[in-house]
């Protein structure tokens, strides 16, 4: 009797912490409009002062004034029991894409669905016609490994799961989200940081001519660390309205995506 006391106990705390999450359709798409808000003279200054020179998409940036509409995205997200498969692709606007070729951002988050969220096995990242970068958790040895192309780079201690630039959108899409703030291992598939993410304001969002309820999560910036992050969550459902990624001096960037359609989940 105490066995089964307890097994029904264990049931309930466990039925408890996944009522949290409500059910993940099999597929989502998520389409977004990609500003890009380009400070050349402040990255040419950076180079300058390094000794570097700027690559050929750099060069092509420097025609830019203020904010321009750059690229459509389109971001694929699947889950499929326990695994996730999120597969995203940029596609230039006219304004770029004479000079920069008809090239494409592709990246690729994969690994598994957990309660608390999303977590990263493998995060891929081509960005045009440039090297194939990818970092890949080892869970045995603890550790990031980054591969270029087919070379490894280079590896990172990690305690831990795992996110990247791609899943830390989703992660918390039909979850819940964190009530103050919280800190998480974050790849860009070079290197792998602390991103604490701390939940600020709750906006009257204006979305598509109506307002939405949505809250402002923003990274902590560091001395070491000054790039910024900002990501507008539905209060409903958590569904990203808006990511802001600045990059501060080392590359004189602002990235914004904002979402086109709210899916249904």
């Amino acid at each position: 009797m105490n066995r089964f006391i307890l097994l029904v106990l264990l049931l309930l705390v466990a039925k408890g912490a996944f009522a949290q999450q409500k059910q993940f359709p099999p597929k989502i798409q998520f389409d977004y409009e990609l500003r890009l808000k380009v400070d050349f003279k402040q990255r040419e200054a950076f180079l300058k002062k390094n000794g570097e020179e700027p690559a050929v998409y750099e060069k092509a940036m420097g025609f830019i004034s203020g904010s321009i509409y750059a690229a459509d995205i389109t971001d694929i997200v699947e889950t499929s029991g326990t695994k996730y498969q999120v597969n995203s692709t940029g596609t230039l606007t006219s304004v770029l894409n004479l000079a920069l070729q008809s090239q494409k951002l592709l990246r690729q988050s994969y690994g598994d669905v957990t309660k608390d969220g999303l977590s990263t096995l493998s995060y891929i990242e081509k960005r045009g016609n440039t090297e194939r970068l990818q970092a890949k958790l080892d869970s045995k040895a603890n550790k990031v490994i980054f591969i270029k192309d087919k070379t490894e780079t280079g590896s990172a201690p990690i305690a831990g799961s795992l996110l990247d630039l791609l899943n830390v959108m989703y992660t918390f899409v039909g979850r819940k989200a964190p009530s103050v703030k919280a800190t998480y291992n974050v790849t860009d598939s070079k290197s792998l940081k602390q991103y604490t993410l701390n939940k600020g304001e709750l906006w009257d969002f204006p979305f598509n001519g109506v307002k939405v309820k949505a809250y402002r999560y923003f990274k902590s910036t560091t001395k070491d660390d000054s790039a910024t992050l900002e990501i507008w969550l539905t209060e409903k459902d958590n569904i990203p309205l808006r990511m802001v990624v600045g990059l501060g001096e080392r590359y004189g960037a602002t990235i914004q995506a904002d979402l086109k359609a709210i899916p249904s989940i």
